[in-house]
């Protein structure tokens, strides 16, 4: 009787104990959830703009035609160590071009950047003053989606208009690309950058053209991929930052209201 009870005391001291450590070893593992913090990726910075918070009062979407090319790799690793995500319109011709397209595209894509359409061949006559250049237009644009889609796997329904659509479009252009559900985007502030010889002169440029357009709370931000944009590119970003705004990455279906007619 006597070691029946003895028995009985000890399992439930043990089980006491056994508790008490389960216990202490459950905080423990709850503290270090609580003080690991985790990387947060490409993907958790879109989401959070995107469905978590409200627009910013001023933002800019930054835009580079013309690609891919042999800068398009260090823009991207630029735009990482600023953490922002950019849109890259691409010229079909170009793809055929560059030997690691498909490796170049992919990476844009990976590191969370938009791939966007900017025709094959970039050529004004064709795409704007010839009989049929609304379909001309249309046509050539859907060719790159489609080796976009052939290289990523990824479907881009986003246009720049090459020399910009405001001047060059006729009916027929909104029309057509309507019927082919493509959706277009010109640029409120243009730095120039093919044309400028300088790295001060294409920032002068920039913060000229942003006073011209005064300072609009949405700005689609042009630049193209050139060796002197790589050099510029972080002094741009914050001049703008210094006024306040926020740069945005772009998202499907998005519109863009400084476009807005």
């Amino acid at each position: 009787m006597r070691n029946s009870l003895f028995d009985e005391k000890l399992n439930t001291r043990l089980k006491s104990f056994l508790f008490l450590i389960f216990g202490v070893i459950l905080m423990a593992l709850c503290c270090m959830n609580m003080i690991t913090i985790k990387a947060a990726t490409v993907d958790d910075r879109i989401e959070h703009f995107i469905y978590q918070d409200p627009k910013p009062e001023k933002v800019v979407y930054l835009t580079f035609d013309d690609g891919p090319s042999k800068y398009t790799l260090d823009l991207l690793n630029l735009l990482d160590k600023e953490d922002i995500s950019a849109i890259f319109f691409v010229i079909g011709e170009n793809i055929d071009l560059l030997s690691n397209a498909d490796e170049v595209l992919n990476e844009v894509l990976k590191r969370g950047h938009y791939i966007g359409l900017h025709s094959m061949t970039h050529n004004m006559d064709k795409l704007y003053n010839v009989p049929g250049a609304p379909q001309n237009f249309v046509n050539e644009m859907l060719e790159v989606k489609a080796k976009i889609k052939e290289l990523t796997g990824f479907e881009s329904n986003l246009c720049r208009p090459p020399y910009g659509g405001k001047t060059h479009f006729k009916a027929g252009h909104y029309k057509a690309l309507e019927e082919a559900g493509l959706e277009c985007v010109d640029w409120n502030v243009d730095s120039l950058d093919w044309s400028k010889s300088s790295a001060d002169a294409i920032f002068n440029q920039v913060v000229a053209d942003l006073k011209h357009s005064n300072y609009p709370n949405e700005v689609v931000l042009l630049f193209h991929e050139k060796k002197l944009t790589l050099e510029v590119l972080p002094r741009v970003i914050e001049y703008y930052r210094n006024q306040g705004y926020v740069f945005m990455p772009y998202y499907e279906g998005e519109e863009f209201d400084c476009m807005k007619k």
